[in-house]
Order: structure tokens, then sequence, then C-alpha cells
């Protein structure tokens, strides 16, 4: 597990990281995308962007996202869910994970998405905040690659389900959100 404590826009931010199998998926959405990304056709063992869409996952639209991997290494949202903004409190389309706020937790983000593009299959995270005022947020991620012809991972498809202190669905506006982007 990784654990982090960062000074936010609003006072400390703990995070912490774990990293599941996705067959064992503790969220219906989750364990859909993962059957979806593994029943597509593939090129090099990656599927075709143009193969997933969100018709192949009940409940999932506005809580997905697609990453583009650029040459460089960065990650650049190129979609971002309505629900996520929801949640978050923040449109990630167009920005870097480098533009996260705050540092660790944009760092973190980074790291996992470069975890997808290295072993080239799914990866589920789950990963934890507690703000100051100790309200907790879980949220768990399948983050999938995908590539657009040759078999490189080019984007990323990303599935998530947040959780509040007990246990329920937190995609609401009404979400007083932890994390901003950097302006």
């Amino acid at each position: 597990m990784a654990r982090t404590v960062s000074q936010g826009p609003r006072g400390p931010i703990q995070l912490e990281s774990l990293e599941h199998d996705p067959a064992t998926a503790p969220h219906p959405r989750l364990a859909a995308a993962y059957a979806a990304w593994e029943a597509v056709p593939k090129v090099e063992g990656i599927p075709l962007r143009r193969s997933v869409s969100p018709e192949l996952v009940p409940d999932v639209l506005g809580q997905v996202g697609i990453v583009d991997v650029l040459p460089t290494g960065e990650f650049r949202y190129r979609m971002f869910g309505s629900a996520l903004v929801a949640a978050l409190g923040y449109d990630a389309t167009g920005r870097l994970t480098s533009e996260l706020d705050p540092p660790e937790y944009a760092t973190l983000i980074t790291r996992q998405y470069q975890a997808v593009v290295s072993a080239r299959r799914p990866i589920l995270h789950e990963v934890r905040t507690r703000g100051e005022n100790a309200r907790t947020l879980r949220y768990f991620r399948l983050t999938a690659p995908l590539t657009l012809n040759d078999g490189r991972v080019d984007q990323l498809w990303m599935t998530v389900a947040m959780l509040g202190s007990f246990g329920e669905e937190v995609f609401s506006p009404q979400v007083t959100p932890l994390f901003r982007p950097r302006d």
C-alpha cells in the first residue's frame, strides 16, 4: 500500500493506494468493464479503441474517461465523464495528469497509468482519501490499455466506482470535491 499525506487547498489530505486483480472487481460496473475489455478483438493483446464502447458496459455513462498516452510519456485526459466531474469537482478533459492537485495525487495517478502501459493489461486500483473534515472517499478505478491500430498502447480507458465513508456510491453534485486541477 502506498500512503502519502499532502497539504491540499483546504487542509491536509491523506492518500492511500492499493492494487487489486481486476477479476475481483468489487463493483458490477467495474466487473462489466473488465469483461468487455477481455471480450473484444485485440491487436497484440490490446483491444482496438473502436471496439470498446459505453454500450458494452451497463451503468457506465458519465463514469468513464479516455486518457491519451502521449509520446513524451505524459497522460492527457481526452474525455472525463460528467459524473466524475460532479463527484470530483473539476473537469480534467484536456489536462495532463501532472496538472492534478495536490502534486502527490498527480504523481500517484501518473504512476498508476504508467503501470498499465508497462503491463499492457488492465489494473484495478483502489484509492482512499481523507480530507481535513475527516470525510473519507474511496474509489476503485479499472484502467485498461487500448490501441488505435498497431498494438501500441495509445490510450487508456478508465471506469470508476466512487464510494463514500459508508460504502455508498457518491456520484452526486452535492459531494464536496477533494481535488482540483492546478491553474
